[in-house]
């Protein structure tokens, strides 16, 4: 089931790991939490010179379609989907949600 994009709350640096955006998508049902480490983010998508939020932003539609493709292939017994650079094989700007 494909993931669509969860209005209520926006990506985050994650307090405990400052390695890590977390974002939020749903499937219709469930919320499920994604976290995507900055440096997958800056390797895929470059962007060495913006804060890592606004790396985000500037790749979101990207990174939200990477994410649906990997929920579909990944199990989420906890809600919970961690990317990692296997994730982003799609050419930066190639996918679009």
């Amino acid at each position: 089931m494909p993931l669509t994009r969860y209005l209520d709350g926006g990506a985050h640096i994650l307090p405990a790991d400052e390695s890590l955006i977390r974002f939020a998508m749903t499937n219709g049902e469930r919320v499920i939490g994604i976290d995507v480490p900055i440096p997958v983010l800056h390797q895929h998508f470059g962007g060495a010179d913006l804060a890592p939020l606004d790396l985000f932003a500037r790749n979101q539609a990207a990174i939200e379609a990477a994410a649906s493709a990997a929920y579909d292939t990944t199990a989420t017994p906890n809600d919970l989907l961690d990317m990692g650079p296997e994730d982003f094989r799609t050419p930066p700007g190639a996918a679009t949600l």
